[in-house]
């Protein structure tokens, strides 16, 4: 009788064990936002699955919005903005904050088309293919344009505190941008999907270049201090 009883616990263990498995496995595959705004509630910090849950959770509620729900909200990667607060940008009356606008302010039809990509990017990775998706998470107070300049050059407008990508052709970068005032400059050898995060001027070690097997972390941009004269 005893066997019989931890036979048949042994097997409700394996079940629920193999259960919580499969449904980890397929929430990569999942579409359902309260599905996946569960899992990553309750995902650990470190979960690798969060870097590639969290855009997704992004794109599927912008696509809601997009198609008019009535529910649906817009989250921060796509704000639509026509009048910029002045608080975001240091310079109101710079061309970046001109140029800002400009590129913040894209039409439904691009939005779908870059999600699609950025969708297609992250689950259908092919290491032959010749696109890749830089997502840049912009941690400062400021607005900012981020500037891809390679072979091809891309100008990507971020948000303060929010994210953007965009879909590029593999190579050589080098990523400028002017973060509140201060000049930001960083080499990307792009070879696949990466995410890049920026804090603000002089945090140190803000930025973080994450991919689903690797974080690696550099030194933030820091303002250039003034020499000071010599006493005589």
């Amino acid at each position: 009788m005893k066997k019989i009883l931890t036979t048949l616990l042994f097997l409700i263990l394996a079940s629920g064990s193999a259960s919580a498995q499969k449904k980890t496995k397929d929430i990569l595959k999942s579409t359902n936002i309260k599905e996946i705004e569960e899992y990553l509630k309750n995902a650990h910090p470190d979960d690798p699955k969060k870097i590639v849950l969290k855009p997704k959770l992004i794109a599927l509620k912008n696509s809601a919005w997009t198609k008019g729900a009535q529910t649906a909200k817009p989250m921060e990667a796509r704000p639509v903005m026509t009048d910029i607060p002045n608080r975001f940008m240091r310079n109101s009356n710079s061309s970046d904050a001109e140029e800002f606008k400009k590129l913040i302010a894209e039409t439904s039809d691009q939005h779908k088309d870059k999600t699609v990509k950025l969708l297609n990017a992250m689950f259908d990775e092919d290491i032959t293919g010749k696109e890749a998706v830089l997502l840049f998470r912009n941690n400062s107070d400021c607005n900012l344009v981020l500037r891809i300049e390679g072979k091809d050059f891309y100008n990507l407008a971020v948000p303060a505190h929010g994210e953007n990508f965009v879909t590029l052709n593999k190579g050589s970068y080098t990523l400028n941008s002017n973060v509140c005032d201060v000049k930001y400059t960083s080499q990307k050898d792009i070879k696949k999907s990466i995410f890049v995060v920026i804090e603000n001027p002089g945090t140190p070690k803000s930025e973080v270049n994450k991919d689903a097997a690797k974080a690696q972390k550099e030194e933030a941009p820091v303002k250039s201090s003034k020499k000071k004269r010599s006493k005589k």
